[in-house]
């Protein structure tokens, strides 16, 4: 059903279908991380609609923590549709939703639909209309407006079922190097790629080198919440204040990356051979670079240790300085500045160490074993599957918190 919303969008129209698209021109939002909502354009069944709901909202709630725009199909049916819904009913602030929709298939402002065609949801902020008379004509459309309003902040494209369309647009989104989270038990596309099993065309290969998490529906809005917040939150595509240094940086040279079993093993052992392979590609570039952040830590702590040591030694070199210059005011002054500099090396170095970091190597590590040590795969169709599940628990150690137990 239609939201109860009566003022409706702010329609953009282009000109022609690859026309520019530029934020301040179309009263877009700028330089905001995105969460690009993708499904099928038909009506949602009931029962699916009513899971999706509560995920929805947690999904624009946490859009609203990041500060990140929400982009859509923009007219009121299928997931666009839910996600007005759930926008309305949200208390409190709202993220901005915008709309990419061919001018053919909808009716803007008060006009009525005419067959074929469907209302703008008016949940919507802004929706941009494309010419075209087809769905999937503003595709490309789609992903400029992802690239007017995200610039270099990070854009997450979440999959709701999912059919051609869908399709047409994350090839394009991921053939950007952008994230994808998939919602398993949503059935269409996103239920195929879930299986390990999206076709034999290009999405086939950019979803298998890609960065795909799946979250199956069941799984409540937490862990789709936990995604939203690693991806819009990532310091990789933000550029944060560095801190002002009171010590010169000094070079860290990182080890070279190793496999962690040599692939030559496989001469003796072939029935691992794929094992070691999908290992080797998939968990040990992730467990290399914990360790190097361990290490990184370690030998930062080390320094500040024999730094707190130095400054000890001042301290005691300037006391008795004191003692022989006892009429001298200045070097109970440099007593105290050594003795305090000691202080906070000695907490500094403490608490300079990365437990994280080596936790989390010890489980990729443990990850890496266990996989080798299941039986082998029956098909190439069950490999794919246990890749996919190891990519998803390499995910998981590398970005979930550690646990404290």
């Amino acid at each position: 059903m239609p939201g109860m919303s009566t003022a409706g969008p702010r329609v953009r129209r282009l000109a022609h279908p690859d026309a520019d698209i530029r934020a301040r021109a179309f009263g877009l939002p700028r330089g905001r991380p995105v969460v690009l909502l993708l499904g099928a354009s038909g009506d949602l069944d009931t029962d699916l609609a009513a899971a999706l709901l509560p995920v929805l909202r947690s999904v624009l709630v946490t859009a609203v923590q990041r500060d990140a725009a929400v982009i859509t199909g923009g007219a009121d049916t299928g997931v666009a549709h839910l996600t007005g819904l759930a926008a309305q009913a949200l208390d409190g602030r709202r993220p901005r939703l915008v709309g990419v929709a061919p001018s053919g298939r909808v009716a803007a402002e008060d006009a009525q639909p005419a067959p074929g065609e469907v209302r703008l949801n008016a949940n919507h902020d802004t929706v941009v209309l494309v010419p075209g008379s087809r769905w999937g004509e503003e595709v490309p459309a789609l992903v400029r407006t992802v690239d007017a309003v995200a610039g270099r902040r990070p854009a997450l494209a979440v999959l709701v079922g999912g059919d051609d369309v869908a399709r047409a647009a994350l090839v394009e989104h991921l053939g950007r190097d952008r994230p994808l989270l998939v919602l398993a038990g949503t059935g269409g596309l996103a239920d195929d790629i879930a299986r390990g099993a999206p076709g034999d065309d290009d999405l086939a290969v950019l979803t298998r080198g890609g960065q795909v998490a799946v979250v199956h529906l069941d799984e409540g809005p937490d862990r789709i919440v936990a995604v939203l917040h690693r991806v819009l939150g990532s310091r990789e595509f933000a550029a944060p204040v560095q801190p002002v240094r009171v010590f010169p940086r000094l070079r860290f040279r990182a080890p070279a990356q190793r496999p962690v079993v040599d692939p030559g093993y496989v001469l003796d052992y072939p029935l691992l051979a794929d094992a070691i392979h999908d290992a080797n590609q998939v968990v040990a570039p992730v467990l290399h670079e914990q360790e190097t952040a361990a290490l990184r830590e370690r030998e930062r702590a080390r320094l500040l240790v024999l730094l707190a040591v130095a400054a000890g030694f001042a301290t005691v070199s300037f006391g008795a300085l004191q003692v022989w210059l006892r009429d001298v005011p200045w070097p109970g002054v440099l007593v105290a500045v050594a003795g305090a500099g000691a202080a906070v090396l000695t907490v500094l170095a403490r608490g300079g160490e990365n437990p994280d970091a080596r936790a989390r190597a010890e489980q990729l590590r443990a990850l890496y074993f266990d996989h080798l040590a299941a039986p082998p795969a029956a098909g190439e169709a069950e490999r794919e599957e246990r890749s996919r599940e190891l990519a998803t628990e390499v995910a998981r150690h590398r970005h979930e918190p550690v646990s404290s137990a």
